[in-house]
């Protein structure tokens, strides 16, 4: 439309004010390719006088459709691992610098826009049209410490040189339990300081374990740990006793487990679970289930079982006591329990649990 050549075709229906702004941004265009080409040639000597013959140039392939191309210089005994980083650090400070310039001009087309220009001036509209370009930030994440070594020693030094070690360590450290959403009360986990204090005590060069070793191998390791430390458990319930412990519940899916636990000497122990969604939970079947247990851990071993007050539970415990020598004990936490329900049900109790609950619900949606 502005400026056909010999493989171009004129529109005779281009109005004339619209040839006249195509060429000026075609001129606009030239100028500004020009300025940049002139500017990575006044970069390029700068760099070749300040190197000296000990470096070299080299010009990226991946040119883009305006024929922009980076130019960068390389010390000869630079790792080709650390040459992305030198790389990026030459784009950041052009583009910086291109920015600048940018927003230099747009802002002097502003005001020179502001003082001569008519509304229909063409060229106001080009200025218009002009826009700033700028770099997209990137996230807060920490950089990729575990790739190449000449690339690793580089990244760790910029990681510690710019404050104290400390410091640095512990960003690290919350960029794991902020982005993967872990809880930061697990930083007083023993486990997780065995970790920290264990990478430190095997140095460097030592790779953590993959997501399969973690569940296939170690997984393994640790429930052979847990079932040594069971028997150990177990070694007591014959020296000091134990007792067999209870705990029923039925979620929302109307899935019905029983659990059972024994404790020994200030230790407990999960011995295993039932699933009793479709068995009738009556005396009967909570006695079968608590016989079993007890011929388990051993007769001899047990002094006392602790269930529910459930009438099924209540029932079952006596029919054990008048079979073997121990004691049946109801939960006092449950019994507790009982007792507040009993309470609530109270006419000056329930209206007042009603209007703490219809504060609290206003609090909440309106918050």
């Amino acid at each position: 439309m502005a400026n056909p050549n010999s493989n171009t075709k004129k529109c005779p229906n281009v109005p004339p004010e619209v040839k006249q702004e195509m060429r000026q941004l075609l001129e606009q265009k030239g100028k500004a390719k020009a300025k940049k080409a002139a500017d990575m040639e006044e970069i390029r000597a700068e760099l070749q006088g300040t190197m000296g013959r000990k470096h070299y140039s080299l010009i990226d392939d991946d040119e883009e459709e305006e024929g922009d191309e980076d130019v960068h210089m390389y010390p000869a005994d630079m790792h080709p691992d650390e040459r992305d980083e030198y790389r990026e650090a030459v784009r950041a400070s052009k583009a910086s610098e291109w920015n600048r310039d940018q927003v230099a001009g747009f802002m002097r087309g502003k005001r020179k826009i502001g003082e001569s220009s008519q509304p229909g001036d063409p060229s106001r509209r080009i200025q218009r049209s002009q826009s700033v370009r700028h770099t997209d930030p990137s996230p807060p994440i920490a950089p990729s410490l575990y790739k190449s070594s000449a690339a690793k020693q580089k990244s760790l030094k910029n990681m510690f040189k710019s404050g104290s070690i400390k410091e640095t360590m512990g960003r690290l450290i919350s960029k794991f339990f902020i982005y993967e959403s872990v809880p930061p009360q697990k930083a007083d986990s023993h486990h997780f300081k065995n970790m920290i204090f264990g990478a430190q005590q095997a140095g460097m060069g030592i790779e953590p374990p993959s997501p399969y070793e973690i569940k296939s191998k170690y997984l393994e390791m640790e429930y052979k740990d847990m079932e040594d430390y069971v028997n150990l458990q177990r070694e007591k319930w014959v020296t000091y006793g134990c007792t067999i412990m209870c705990d029923g519940w039925t979620g929302p899916t109307k899935l019905s487990i029983i659990n059972f636990m024994v404790y020994s000497k200030g230790s407990t122990i999960f011995l295993k679970s039932v699933d009793a969604s479709e068995k009738i939970k009556d005396n009967k079947y909570i006695y079968g289930l608590l016989k079993d247990v007890i011929k388990e851990v051993g007769e001899a071993n047990v002094v006392q079982i602790v269930t529910d007050n459930g009438s099924a539970f209540v029932k079952a415990g006596k029919l054990l006591m008048k079979k073997y020598n121990l004691y049946w004990t109801p939960c006092a936490a449950h019994c507790i329990d009982l007792m507040f329900e009993d309470i609530g049900k109270r006419d000056s109790v329930a209206q007042l649990i009603g209007n703490g609950r219809k504060i609290t619900n206003f609090i909440y949606n309106h918050g």
